[in-house]
């Protein structure tokens, strides 16, 4: 563990990538006056050099001590002035001979289909990277809410505390669930920077960490520039640099794919094995190494329905449960056209004229048909690696031990028809499954209690249906392998989370954050969301009971906007 000062520190992306013309230079940027570079426009570059903001009053909040674990920092830092300052960006780090400065990103993206143009950091502005000297692993650190950038365009460059807490929270939770994830070091108030959104809320600013925060979007920019020298760039950073590819391979770009098809599926499998939405699957919030990220309206799933959407906007459910997997496959479509020219070149694709000029026009049919055909095989790899993660997961959450061919069809597909049927909350009914007796014949202690305004089931038909599946497909499947009863729990509660993270509970921590200005109950919130697995966490226990059932009517399914 080291000192934030330090930190190993480095800049691989903006060495590797070229600035916004406009400003060229950390010697330009420090020259430029604020007001000019910050004024929403075009760019033409991969980043602008970018200072964050600075406000009137800083506070911190809260800080997550595996995030400065992972990153290699001791923890007794965020106690720090320098912490305080840097990460609220109040001052700047920088080594202008090692390339050193903050910068925002470039990226454009297709959203609910529909292609928006240049998007980019418009209130994030990158710090450093930094290698952890124990793990090898290199993340990059960017502040959210740190002010006007090129890209806001319309917006204000701030993010709310509201929104904030939800990113802070949940980006640690679903790391500590195993989950592949942004992280979240610190949260930040802003006690004197407000921002309207539906009313005016105080602002503040999260940092983020990733080992890269490139996005489908990324690609999308430069192909809808026809920045082809930028896209090759990009293409070769991301197979040098951020999945350390052979980058001498002829079929390197195939394998980037590849690549990125894949991560995105696995984590595709664990947000389905346990119930978890993003909301807002648009091409510029769909991270190359297949992490969570860009939390906006999020959920985890409560009872259980397939075709549940926590984005209130969604109303064509293209975000919903049940399409999630249709949604990353198309920005998976996305990335395989903004590539197409790199996949399909074949021997052409070191060859210095195609390089510099292109393809020429008897080349362009035999690049497409390579392409298309590559691009089409990858649905089987993405398939694959979905399925494989999903069921591992699954069978994982009921115990089982052995895999199956048939046990999506057998064993999961009815059990989710169960769930739906009877209006179960979906991860309560693991966590409880697993500490049932299963040689009762009765299992009515699984239905909850509190269910929905008009069930389709009464209790009874509810336990009937519950107790029919357990009898008749689960119990017999643990007697076919042999599985003892302490097994199955201790396999079962190392992954059914007792806690998760749900809508209704954060908006109780936002309450109280904003209304009354405590962090205690986010402190509190935040020690269940990083062990999710225990018992209990030695607080309050009608406070842990209360956080760790089946929500209440009103709680459940709330859906929230994309306002933050």
């Amino acid at each position: 563990m080291t000192t934030l000062r330090n930190l190993p520190k480095s800049a691989s992306f903006t060495r590797w990538l070229t600035p916004d013309s406009r400003v060229p230079s950390i010697e330009e940027a420090k020259k430029v006056p604020e007001e000019t570079v910050r004024r929403a426009r075009p760019v033409d570059g991969s980043f602008t050099w970018m200072r964050p903001e600075k406000r009137k009053e800083v506070q911190l909040a809260a800080v997550s001590e595996p995030a400065m674990r992972d990153l290699g920092l001791d923890p007794e830092e965020s106690k720090t002035q320098e912490f305080l300052n840097v990460f609220s960006g109040q001052e700047v780090i920088e080594d202008e001979q090692k390339g050193i400065y903050p910068w925002s990103q470039a990226y454009a993206g297709w959203q609910f289909g529909e292609w928006a143009g240049q998007l980019g950091d418009g209130r994030v502005v990158s710090l450093f990277e930094s290698t952890n000297q124990k793990t090898g692993k290199r993340y990059e650190l960017q502040l959210k809410g740190a002010g006007l950038t090129p890209y806001s365009r319309f917006a204000d460059g701030k993010a709310v505390l509201r929104s904030s807490i939800r990113e802070a929270l949940v980006s640690e939770h679903l790391n500590a669930l195993g989950i592949p994830t942004t992280r979240a070091l610190s949260l930040v108030q802003l006690p004197g920077t407000f921002a309207r959104r539906y009313t005016m809320e105080e602002c503040a600013i999260v940092c983020r960490m990733a080992e890269s925060w490139i996005r489908i979007g990324t690609f999308d920019f430069h192909r809808a520039r026809g920045a082809r020298d930028e896209m090759r760039k990009l293409a070769d950073y991301c197979i040098s640099e951020v999945f350390q590819l052979d980058a001498t391979a002829k079929d390197r770009y195939q394998q980037l794919y590849r690549e990125i098809v894949t991560r995105n599926a696995t984590t595709l499998g664990y947000w389905q094995a346990y119930g978890f939405m993003n909301g807002v699957l648009n091409t510029d919030n769909t991270s190359i190494l297949g992490l969570s990220m860009d939390f906006g309206p999020f959920s985890f799933m409560d009872t259980f329905d397939a075709a549940y959407t926590p984005n209130h906007d969604d109303g064509l459910l293209r975000y919903s449960f049940k399409n999630q997997p249709s949604a990353v496959w198309w920005n998976m479509l996305r990335l395989g056209e903004d590539l197409g020219e790199l996949l399909g070149a074949g021997d052409l694709v070191d060859d210095e004229t195609f390089k510099k000029d292109g393809l020429k026009q008897d080349q362009v049919q035999g690049v497409i048909k390579r392409a298309e055909e590559f691009i089409e095989s990858q649905h089987d790899v993405f398939k694959e690696a979905f399925m494989m993660q999903y069921t591992k997961l699954m069978r994982a959450r009921l115990g089982l031990k052995e895999e199956r061919d048939s046990d999506n069809d057998d064993i999961f597909t009815p059990l989710l028809d169960t769930l739906q049927d009877c209006e179960l909350d979906y991860n309560v009914f693991f966590r409880n499954l697993s500490n049932v007796d299963l040689s009762k014949t009765d299992f009515a202690e699984l239905i909850d209690a509190d269910r929905g305004f008009a069930p389709s089931k009464t209790t009874e038909e509810a336990a009937e249906a519950v107790t029919k599946w357990i009898q008749e497909t689960y119990k017999p499947r643990l007697e076919s392998e042999g599985t003892s009863e302490e097994d199955r729990r201790k396999l079962m509660n190392s992954v059914n989370p007792k806690f998760l993270l749900r809508t209704w509970l954060l908006d109780e921590v936002i309450k109280e954050a904003t209304s009354k200005g405590s962090f205690d109950l986010y402190n509190t919130v935040q020690n269940m969301a990083l062990n999710p697995f225990q018992d209990s966490w030695g607080g309050d226990a009608d406070l842990e009971k209360r956080y760790t059932s089946p929500p209440a009517k009103a709680q459940k399914g709330i859906q929230c906007s994309c306002s933050s």
